[in-house]
């Protein structure tokens, strides 16, 4: 099977600088252009998925929506960014002023649990594993799937695909396109790294190239 991951377009949170979590912000007028150049990116790659999924926050379904807009675009709970806590809605001069310790320390670890009432990172990543176990193990090999989620959680899918605990800080561009090529059959979500080689493939890593 083909699998595409996607971050969501610039929200108007984004342009403010904003932390969101699992705040619902729509897209921006810049985040609607990046959402018109991923179209056009799929209409030149003659893009046809199977299956389309989104994360229900408006800035991912909208950028779905715009993207591809021939398909019929299913709702995934689990694909909803990760639960900021306190962070919520604040920007990063806000968090230095008003959480400054457990901010600096969150900045050096990206560890969520520091931060109150956060979602914690065992939590992240065992929303990941069932979004990832389902969007692999619930298609099979001719399937094309393409989801829409958000940079937080988008490390921690691609974690689990890659089969580390290892949490990086990746620079995952608005609108950023993560392909793979999976043999659905035999995934093993527990262990994804030891299947064989020649059925895992990585075609795009991050790639925002559609935007320059």
């Amino acid at each position: 099977m083909r699998l595409i991951l996607i971050r969501h377009a610039q929200s108007v949170a984004n342009a403010e600088g904003r932390w969101q979590g699992k705040m619902d912000f729509d897209l921006s007028e810049v985040g609607v252009d990046q959402s018109q150049r991923l179209l056009k990116r799929f209409t030149d790659e003659s893009i046809d998925p199977t299956h389309v999924y989104s994360s229900p926050l408006t800035r991912a379904y909208k950028t779905a929506e715009i993207s591809l807009p021939e398909n019929v675009i299913h709702k995934i709970p689990d694909l909803i960014e990760n639960d900021a806590g306190v962070f919520s809605g604040k920007t990063s001069e806000e968090l230095s002023d008003e959480y400054s310790v457990i901010y600096e320390e969150f900045r050096r670890s990206r560890n969520f649990d520091l931060v109150p009432k956060a979602e914690t990172r065992y939590q992240i990543r065992r929303r990941a594993e069932t979004a990832v176990g389902f969007l692999i193990k619930g298609h099979n090999s001719k399937d094309f799937v393409i989801a829409y989620s958000h940079s937080g959680f988008l490390v921690h899918l691609v974690g689990v695909i890659l089969g580390t605990n290892r949490v990086w800080n990746l620079r995952i561009p608005n609108t950023a396109v993560f392909d793979f090529e999976i043999d659905p059959d035999n995934w093993d979500v527990s262990n994804s790294m030891n299947t064989d080689r020649r059925r895992f493939q990585i075609n795009r890593f991050a790639d925002a190239s559609h935007l320059t």
